[in-house]
């Protein structure tokens, strides 16, 4: 089962390029990350990213650990855009 509390949301204020990002990632790939302007966006690009490590994993295992972050991913996307950032791991 898909566990949306696995994705944690950071938000970064570059106040000298006037810039704010979001950046989500999955508590087992770490060093993959997502940006966005929203939470949900970030997200979005992470499950993308993890895609791409998912057509590289070097054994079945690695394969089933990166779907399942992908799958935990798009369910935290399915309860951002259900409830807002209110509820979502924010």
């Amino acid at each position: 089962m898909p566990d949306p509390t696995q994705v944690t949301v950071t938000a970064e204020d570059h106040s000298h390029h006037s810039t704010h990002a979001t950046y989500v990632r999955h508590q087992n790939f770490p060093e993959i990350r997502g940006e966005g302007e929203t939470p949900e966006d970030a997200a979005r690009r992470l499950a993308g990213q993890l895609s791409l490590a998912l057509d590289h994993a070097p054994s079945q295992w690695r394969r089933e650990q990166v779907q399942r972050a992908i799958e935990d991913v798009l369910a935290f996307v399915d309860q951002y855009h259900c409830t807002g950032p209110a509820t979502a791991g924010l």
